[in-house]
């Protein structure tokens, strides 16, 4: 998805986080596993941070956090969502190829890539480029967290639309809850 893509969703991108996932708190706790290997005050960078959720919960467990993303937009979010958890969370607009070029080299004791994030990388040069990119300013002994969804498994279920009989409330909005799942052409074959 491209900037333009990213640039609308920023403003309704908490509602695609399920709910254990929904604040900074919740989203942290969900990579604890990662985390309790890491000594208190360590460099995190969350790539691709989107709205910032992991970046802001990171920080309020005692983390120095830089977060970037691609999508002005979603940096901007994660700016007002520290601001509003009163943390620091130093953010820079830049995609995954661009790492290198931050003066970042062997600086971070992790690096996250969560939240399917990866896929969005053009092909296997695309992917190589940004794993490339992690790997270049983690620190030696650092850690890459990453995750990405069994896109197989989604697709053997079909394109459909699954509404959920729930209201859903996330920073003072409602909305009902669905999920719309459309997977064909997906991929590019890489």
């Amino acid at each position: 998805m491209g900037e333009v893509a990213y640039g609308s969703l920023a403003s309704v991108y908490e509602w695609l986080v399920p709910d254990a996932k929904a604040s900074p708190t919740g989203k942290a706790q969900a990579f604890e596993m990662v985390t309790a290997a890491l000594d208190p005050g360590a460099q995190i960078l969350d790539c691709a941070c989107g709205i910032g959720l992991l970046a802001v919960g990171l920080a309020e467990a005692g983390f120095r956090v830089t977060a970037c993303d691609a999508s002005p937009a979603m940096v901007e979010r994660t700016q007002g969502l520290a601001r509003a958890h009163g943390v620091e969370v130093s953010t820079r607009v830049c995609r995954w190829d661009q790492l290198p070029d931050q003066g970042w080299q062997d600086r971070f004791d992790a690096v996250f890539c969560v939240g399917n994030s990866l896929a969005h990388a053009v092909g296997r040069s695309g992917r190589r480029a940004a794993l490339e990119g992690m790997a270049f300013v983690l620190a030696a002994d650092g850690v890459l967290a990453l995750t990405s969804r069994n896109w197989e498994q989604v697709r053997s279920a079909g394109s459909r639309l699954d509404v959920w009989d729930r209201l859903v409330e996330r920073a003072g909005r409602k909305a009902g809850a669905c999920q719309v799942v459309c997977v064909s052409g997906y991929g590019d074959g890489g």
